[in-house]
């Protein structure tokens, strides 16, 4: 695996087309296990469980009959 670094300036627009082909050559496993690492992160900085998952909430409404 070749590793590579580059510096941008913020607002450098090559910066988005060189991220985008980057993660477009990932693999869709590797790109969900990239955002599953991010949730976890943010979890733990926020000090929640980080295998908790998003609650379900349903709410069970009558229609009106026409």
């Amino acid at each position: 695996m070749q590793k590579r670094v580059r510096k941008y300036h913020l607002k450098d627009p090559k910066q988005i087309e060189d991220e985008r082909e980057y993660w477009q050559s990932k693999s869709p496993e590797e790109r969900l296990a990239a955002a599953e690492s991010l949730r976890k992160q943010y979890m733990k900085l926020k000090g929640i469980d980080a295998d908790q998952r998003l609650q379900r909430v349903h709410k069970i409404i009558e229609r009106k009959k026409s």
